[in-house]
């Protein structure tokens, strides 16, 4: 976790250097890729020759990659812990318990409303309200996802540059998986020239997700 400012400056310097070589790795990838248009291959020579160019970008990027979903990992869990860290500080008893007692007949949907609502105007103690009464909903998964990303957003921005430093890390990771994704994750070979054009359109996404949907995943194996 990087709760001192001091190391998710680090975190986000380093997360910074690793995204740069990877793009660059990328960028030599697209331009080999790319160089395939000019040659007369076969398409089975082609497929050949792509998996090639993947497998050896992969494998130059794996550690970087691990590095960077590693830092992701170590942001998401800051954040967790700015959001524990607001619900747990003490708010005003009577405020919580009167709104508290309010809430209750509000539907869950108006609920997630009215948290937006607060997040605007920045009022803590009715957040940790809406929050008390949310949780202990039946029906709440269907808004966990939306009342989650509200609430961590409230609680990240309470917290100033260290906010900021794990936001951009988690960014940086989704970026540069995005990028690998358009890459390498939509490619099929019914000719050359689509086979080229597909692999840069960023359709089938299926291996490679951002380190918040599949942090413990290691990036795949070569062919």
């Amino acid at each position: 976790m990087l709760k001192r400012a001091v190391e998710a400056e680090r975190a986000e310097r380093d997360q910074d250097a690793d995204c740069a070589r990877i793009d660059a790795a990328i960028a030599l990838a697209e331009k080999d890729i790319a160089a395939l248009e000019d040659r007369q291959l076969a398409p089975e020579e082609i497929r050949k020759q792509w998996f090639a160019i993947r497998d050896r970008t992969i494998l130059a990027i794996r550690d970087v990659r691990n590095n960077i979903i590693k830092r992701a990992n170590e942001a998401k869990a800051t954040e967790r812990w700015m959001i524990e860290k607001l619900i747990r500080e003490e708010g005003d008893e009577r405020v919580l318990r009167e709104f508290s007692i309010t809430l209750k007949e509000v539907p869950t949907k108006e609920l997630v409303d009215y948290l937006r609502y607060l997040v605007q105007i920045g009022d803590r103690a009715r957040i940790q309200s809406v929050w008390v009464v949310f949780t202990a909903r039946d029906d709440r998964q269907a808004y966990d996802v939306r009342f989650g990303k509200m609430l961590a957003q409230f609680a990240v921005a309470e917290n100033g540059d260290l906010g900021e430093q794990i936001t951009r890390i988690c960014r940086l990771a989704e970026k540069v998986d995005a990028r690998l994704a358009n890459l390498f994750c939509a490619y099929s070979i019914p000719n050359r020239s689509h086979a080229l054009t597909s692999s840069r359109s960023g359709h089938g996404f299926n291996d490679w997700s951002p380190p918040a949907v599949r942090s413990e995943e290691q990036i795949p194996q070569p062919a």
